[in-house]
């Protein structure tokens, strides 16, 4: 399973549009990724329930691991101040989308200045959140 998912992200980092554009793809994902972000903001446990896939596992700044019933839970009570997305770009290859880039998220902690990678997987007909990985920036 580990290494499928290696390969899948392998793939997926490949699979460049040669216009340098966003396809209608593309824009799909980046909208739930933007849903997403509003429902982590909003504290929205009902959105995370229908972007989060059943099998979900994240990874956060503290090394914090869990699934998708631990994080709806967790959003449930806690809250940030704000959330920005800084920078992002996606690449898909059939039905995986990867989805990297950079994000500030201000919280009663301080600022934390994010890389993050998130993998999408298409459900019928619609986006779902398999996995997300974020880490403070090394470069600042």
């Amino acid at each position: 399973m580990k290494h499928a998912i290696f390969a899948t992200l392998a793939a997926a980092t490949l699979c460049l549009p040669a216009s340098g554009q966003r396809s209608v793809t593309d824009d799909e994902v980046m909208k739930v990724d933007e849903q997403f972000r509003q429902a982590k903001l909003n504290r929205d446990t009902g959105a995370l329930g229908l972007i989060l896939a059943e099998n979900f596992r994240e990874t956060n700044q503290n090394g914090n691991s869990r699934n998708k019933a631990q994080t709806i839970e967790l959003w449930a009570s806690f809250r940030i101040d704000s959330l920005t997305t800084d920078s992002a770009d996606v690449k898909i290859t059939g039905d995986t989308a990867v989805v990297t880039g950079s994000q500030t998220e201000h919280n009663g902690g301080g600022i934390d200045r994010m890389l993050y990678m998130r993998v999408y997987v298409r459900s019928g007909p619609r986006w779902q959140l398999l996995a997300a990985m974020q880490f403070r920036d090394p470069r600042l």
